[in-house]
């Protein structure tokens, strides 16, 4: 035993020897900079990390200081990093420390709360769009970012008119492996039925899973618990949602030789059942001399059982089948597509870019059970006007179906 002992205490010895003299042989930190304040004294955050010439610029003493400085609450971000000052001077260290300020924070309240944050780093979108079958819808959206730390945002928007809304929806990004981005809010929303012109009262609660699989690719998984008030009638819609989402748009006002979409599955539970439905909506353009674009689109909706009539799929005006009116035809299943031939004019960096097109389109809807070569398809074909200003769309298409024309606007941000 007391040579075990013995042989403990060397080994001890041996170690606190090494770690001693990797920390002697650790060159000293000779200058300490502070980059991206604006409110917080550089010598407050110098004291805030411990930092202090003369220390070894070890690894374990520039993450200690980092640690210290994320402690204090007063930086979304922070990076504290060890530089060589000359190349001709060799172990001549300086330390870099890098900060991002929160919100809210000023001279005065170096460490400001929630209140102050959200007043401070809070901004206000006005929200203004048409959309056919609905009316005008308006109101305000009060978006924050970094209230979550990172790259998060809480946004809360209210309208009025076409589409009531009232809701609250949190955000952030992450740059693990397994997790991209993590969504979740809820809100009420109340809009009369283009289809049916009755009141459709809809509450609702989310959480979203989101993966980057690629630079243009998303895999996501939803879950989300509805209260509809429809037609004097309170149903609860329990639903789980997988998802694909490709983009490799560049500029979505104007795509070029890109493709976009979304297919995922959904698992309802409703007052007619559990069922599971299958939804599909690709498009791809191809770019065309003199700026031209032809682009293709196709969407598919199918549920392996009848759906309630607030669940169904409806078709018409500007988004589907375009010469027909927003909702003339609503069943459990859709299906159609569109071929479109757009010429937009000016440059690219004009601040008001916009474009003629002409178009024809294809859809159907059937009942669940009905096969999609059984469906009956309606035709329109027309031509339109597109412009964009900024982050605000506007079109205005023109459509010929079952004999007679129909005109379809839709304007609005993020279209």
């Amino acid at each position: 035993m007391t040579a075990l002992a013995g042989a403990m205490t060397a080994l001890a010895l041996l170690a606190a020897t090494s770690v001693g003299a990797q920390t002697a042989l650790t060159p000293p930190i000779v200058e300490i900079r502070v980059h991206g304040n604006h409110s917080t004294p550089g010598d407050e955050i110098v004291a805030l990390s411990g930092l202090a010439v003369g220390q070894p610029a070890s690894d374990a003493v520039l993450e200690t200081a980092r640690a210290k400085l994320e402690a204090s609450g007063r930086f979304e971000t922070v990076t504290v990093r060890r530089l060589e000052r000359s190349i001709d001077i060799p172990d001549d260290f300086m330390v870099l420390v890098e900060v991002r300020e929160r919100p809210g924070v000023t001279p005065d309240h170096l460490t400001p709360g929630w209140a102050r944050r959200l007043a401070d780093g809070g901004m206000f979108i006005p929200v203004l769009r048409y959309d056919e079958g609905y009316g005008a819808t308006y109101g305000l959206q009060l978006a924050v970012d970094g209230l979550f730390g990172g790259s998060s945002q809480l946004a809360v928007p209210a309208t009025w008119g076409g589409e009531r809304r009232i809701g609250v929806e949190g955000s952030r990004a992450f740059a693990g492996p397994i997790v991209s981005r993590v969504q979740a809010g809820a809100d009420l929303r109340r809009s009369e039925h283009p289809a049916f012109e009755l009141v459709e009262e809809r509450s609702r609660i989310f959480g979203r899973v989101e993966r980057a699989v690629a630079a243009s690719a998303r895999v996501g998984v939803e879950a989300a618990h509805d209260r509809v008030r429809f037609a004097g009638t309170r149903d609860d819609v329990d639903r789980v949602t997988a998802d694909l989402m490709i983009d490799t748009r560049l500029d979505p006002a104007f795509p070029r030789n890109a493709v976009w979409g979304r297919a995922g599955v959904d698992w309802l539970d409703v007052v007619t059942g559990r069922r599971r439905r299958l939804r599909t909506d690709a498009s791809a353009a191809l770019g065309l001399p003199f700026g031209a674009a032809l682009t293709a689109r196709g969407f598919l909706t199918s549920s392996d059982g009848p759906l309630p009539r607030y669940e169904q799929t409806m078709i018409g005006g500007g988004l589907a089948t375009r010469g027909y009116r927003r909702g003339y035809r609503v069943a459990d299943n859709a299906a159609g597509g569109s071929l479109t031939l757009a010429r937009p004019f000016g440059s690219p960096l004009d601040v008001v870019r916009h474009g003629v097109r002409v178009f024809v389109d294809w859809g159907a809807v059937y009942d669940a059970g009905t096969k999609l070569g059984d469906a009956r398809f309606d035709r329109g074909a027309g031509i339109g006007w597109f412009a964009n200003l900024m982050a605000v769309n506007a079109y205005v298409d023109v459509g010929r179906g079952n004999g007679q024309w129909r005109a379809h606007v839709r304007f609005g941000t993020g279209f």
